[in-house]
């Protein structure tokens, strides 16, 4: 019994310390960096003469951390198009927008930009009813999934005049 105590008393000694976790361990005070987000939209002509919509994300680094974006054939710019009459930012992210953290990543030095373009196509846009829709887009980092409103569009996209 008295060898239990005091391999107890052992333990108990050695998994305490003065100082708390984050103090042990700088990573954990600090939120991850975060990535500057900014999207637009346009309509642009597509080859059988109908009307594309491009959407972009210009993002920035303005931390002083390297981010991880995580980019790829299997994880493209995240854009999602919402029935919405007002026009307004509106809508919410969630995990599920974002990707596997597995696929490739882009280093963003600080001070580093990027943008990132997907480009919806006419067919898939005519499968929207007409009216006003939002737009959101949805990008990934190896610790977060950021977004920005995209503006709204009003489908169907008028042909070039």
């Amino acid at each position: 019994m008295r060898s239990m105590v005091t391999g107890f008393v052992a333990l108990s000694f050695l998994g305490c310390s003065s100082k708390t976790p984050t103090e042990n361990d700088a990573r954990l005070r600090l939120p991850p960096p975060t990535l500057s987000v900014t999207a637009t939209s346009r309509p642009i002509q597509n080859a059988r003469g109908g009307q594309d919509l491009e959407v972009s994300a210009s993002l920035r680094n303005s931390t002083k951390s390297h981010i991880g974006l995580i980019n790829g054939a299997q994880c493209p710019l995240f854009v999602r198009l919402f029935l919405d009459p007002t026009g307004e930012p509106s809508g919410s992210l969630d995990v599920s927008m974002g990707c596997k953290s597995g696929s490739p990543t882009l280093d963003l030095a600080p001070g580093d930009t990027a943008t990132l373009t997907r480009v919806l196509p006419a067919d898939m846009l005519a499968s929207f009813a007409a009216g006003k829709y939002g737009i959101t887009v949805v990008v990934t980092t190896v610790t977060a999934v950021s977004g920005s409103w995209g503006g709204a569009v009003l489908l169907p996209l008028e042909a070039p005049h």
